[in-house]
């Protein structure tokens, strides 16, 4: 008998003093004496009838670790018939967790014992049994539990035992042949755990039709060691590929029904806090961020989401500290939803509150969105963290790249460092760190520096606008317009036309800061035309540029320069108005603001903006009427005309009065007693009815003899028209 099992369990096990005092080399054979002593002791603990099944397991372990020809003898003399179930369940649980382990150490001498205890009455027993008998190599295994599983005259539950030994070998041929054999066995009980066992073997499932499985067996029987394997291998993966395709569909299933319970708790929580009155909701909002149950302050924080965005209710009090709380207690998902909440909220105690978490917190998500967050509430107590993690070496490069564009975002509000020196250190050393394929670490950092924007960076930011990367042109050109570098002018006015439009919009800011060129000007008014930028950013970036060109020249330089805008009407309106404006405030030179005035009414006019034009029509005809009447009569003229077109009655009279006062010829009555014509004989929109008669009414109130009395007749006759036209129309129905 063989037991190459080693005596460490000997050692190991307290529960034994004298062995411990005994055995102390794993190598070491107990003496003669000694292993007979310890025989005796391992088989009353094994029989002793108030042992605890632990202890029996211990006793079995040592037994079957002293590894000589006597142990192995009162192994199998105790497996027999004559000891209780406890003790062949101990020993029978010990062989089979040794054989899984360990089955190169198998003795044979185990076997007979092991197929006698397939018999026994305990069902455990029996599994444990064929699990041992399962691990033992070469074919004589097989075919002694084939030829048991065969035997008529054997209980069946010894039977299907023997079965579930060859189970778990059927990728060995041997193991197939002999549960082949047993297709046609008397007992149907053993044939369909037959035909179970073999059902992993076989590309398809042959059901109760014994003569197609005997079939293919014949053909695969003839199959060479490594094309049996080879086939046996295809169809486990191919089935690995089915349950993991039905474990998957299983997972998605689960989600579902979580989600839709999720779902169900959330309605039925909403309609709680809707019945709550205003005082008690926060102190329920409180207990549910609270409970420990992720559905629950899963859904109390999706609650608080909706009053901020439909109310504008941010938390406060308790149920700030509960939403803060779960920044330690909650999931990484419930710290990224608190998270979302607190970037919104202007209080120190929040960022408190996220430095903290900042400190402990381990998953990378959720770290990214804590500097995520605190670059959004621009906080100067953030700075140092963000510093301190661009500069850390073990950093997760996810977490240092948003560390540097929150650094960014904060530092360019004016939010700096304590230590700007050492700031700019760490910026400087990670950015000459960064290999050149990481390139969303790379412009993180250019926006940190474009943000700290310190001189010491030009170099780099002279590097970086020659890319060809257009993330990283961006953070350049932003660097190069922080730190107010115009050093690289031609490189930009080369940048306003790149094809992207996020590039263009940076060179553009830049060029309209720092040009000073006629050529700037034009690649400006260029950018100005949605026929040469089709993107509305670089449009507005232009017009921005554009007005602060212009703000830099002289007022005189200024007025000229709307003449570049005459292509686009609308845009130079928007220009006139703001001149207008500055030169108003500024109490600028008359002569000057009745040139702007002139041409923002003629732009107005021109697209029948006449409302918008009466404004500045009435404060030049003021402005020229003040100096020379006569002088001022066109511009009345166009004031008139606007008025009428628009239905603008205020004022309507005194201006007609003042524009017949001013006429130095006849002619000038009548032009203006045309425009009233032209207006009273034109058809009108039914909508604008009441206007035209409070246009009507203010013409009528003129003095006699200002219109004429052809004028005065017309006036009458279409004022009694309208107020026909008014009574015979039908009546709204009920």
């Amino acid at each position: 008998m063989r037991f190459a099992l080693s005596v460490g369990f000997v050692v190991c096990w307290i529960g034994i003093p004298s062995v411990r005092s005994q055995v102390t080399d794993p190598a070491e054979i107990p003496a003669p004496d000694d292993q007979l002593a310890l025989l005796e002791r391992c088989r009353e603990g094994l029989v002793d009838p108030e042992a605890r099944s632990v202890e029996r397991r211990r006793w079995a372990e040592t037994l079957l670790s002293l590894g000589t020809a006597e142990a192995g003898s009162m192994v199998i003399e105790l497996l027999g018939p004559s000891t209780g179930p406890e003790v062949q369940r101990a020993l029978c649980a010990v062989i089979a967790d040794r054989a899984r382990r360990s089955p190169e150490e198998l003795d044979h001498g185990l076997v007979a014992p092991l197929i006698d205890r397939l018999g026994a009455e305990a069902e455990d027993i029996r599994a444990m049994a064929a699990q041992a008998l399962s691990d033992f190599s070469g074919s004589e295994v097989p075919a002694a539990l084939g030829a048991l599983a065969a035997q008529k005259d054997v209980p069946v539950p010894k039977r299907l035992a023997a079965v579930n030994a060859l189970t778990p070998n059927t990728h060995r041929r041997e193991v197939v042949a002999q549960l082949i054999r047993l297709l046609d066995a008397d007992v149907p009980e053993v044939a369909e755990r037959v035909m179970a066992a073999l059902e992993p073997v076989f590309p398809q499932t042959f059901g109760r039709d014994v003569v197609q499985w005997r079939a293919w067996w014949e053909a695969e029987s003839h199959l060479s060691e490594d094309a049996w394997l080879s086939r046996q291998l295809r169809i486990h993966r191919d089935r690995w590929r089915q349950a993991e395709d039905r474990l998957q569909m299983q997972r998605e299933i689960e989600r579902l029904l979580r989600e839709a319970l999720s779902s169900r708790i959330g309605g039925f929580q909403r309609e709680i806090y809707r019945s709550l009155s205003p005082d008690d909701r926060p102190g329920k909002l409180a207990e549910w961020l609270g409970d420990p149950i992720a559905q629950v302050h899963g859904t109390a924080l999706a609650i608080i989401k909706a009053r901020i965005a439909d109310e504008g209710k941010r938390p406060e009090g308790e149920v700030l500290a509960a939403v803060l709380a779960l920044l330690e207690k909650g999931s990484p998902v419930i710290r990224r939803d608190v998270l979302e909440i607190a970037q919104n909220l202007s209080d120190p105690a929040v960022v408190e509150a996220i430095l903290a978490q900042l400190q402990r917190e381990e998953d990378t998500a959720t770290r990214c969105a804590i500097f995520v967050a605190l670059g959004k509430l621009d906080h100067p107590a953030a700075v140092p963290a963000m510093v301190h993690e661009i500069a850390e070496p073990q950093s997760k490069l996810a977490c240092v790249r948003e560390a540097a564009m929150a650094l960014g975002n904060v530092a360019a509000h004016g939010s700096r460092s304590s230590d700007q020196a050492a700031t700019v250190e760490v910026l400087a050393n990670r950015y000459a760190t960064v290999p050149l394929d990481q390139v969303s670490l790379r412009v993180a950092l250019l926006t940190a520096m474009a943000g700290v924007a310190d001189a010491s960076f030009a170099e780099t930011f002279y590097s970086a606008v020659e890319s060809d990367d257009s993330t990283v042109l961006r953070e350049a050109i932003r660097g190069l317009r922080a730190i107010g570098d115009v050093s690289r002018l031609p490189r930009l006015r080369t940048l306003v036309a790149h094809s992207d439009p996020f590039v263009r919009v940076e060179a553009i800011e830049t060029l309209g800061r720092f040009g000073r060129e006629e050529a700037d000007l034009e690649r400006l008014l260029m950018r100005l035309r949605p026929a040469d930028e089709p993107n509305e950013r670089a449009r507005d970036a232009a017009w921005r540029g554009f007005l602060a060109f212009a703000a830099r020249r002289s007022i005189e330089e200024q007025v000229a320069m709307a003449q570049r805008l005459s292509d686009l009407p609308e845009i130079e309106a928007a220009y006139l108005l703001g001149l207008t404006e500055s030169l108003a405030t500024a109490n600028g030179d008359t002569t000057q603001r009745e040139t702007v005035l002139d041409r923002l009414g003629g732009v107005l006019l021109d697209l029948d903006r006449h409302a918008d034009a009466i404004e500045h029509l009435q404060a030049l005809w003021d402005l020229r009427r003040s100096r020379d009447a006569g002088e001022a009569f066109p511009i009345g003229l166009r004031l008139l005309s606007a008025k009428l077109t628009s239905h603008h009655a205020s004022r309507l009279s005194e201006l007609v009065r003042q524009l017949v006062e001013s006429s130095r010829e006849p002619a000038g009555k009548g032009q203006v007693v045309e425009l009233i014509a032209a207006y009273v004989d034109a058809p009108h929109a039914p909508a604008a009815a009441e206007r035209v008669r409070a246009v009507l009414a203010e013409l009528q109130a003129l003095p006699d003899g200002v219109l004429g009395e052809t004028s005065r007749e017309s006036l009458e006759r279409v004022q009694a028209r309208m107020e026909s036209a008014s009574t015979e129309a039908p009546s709204p129905g009920p």
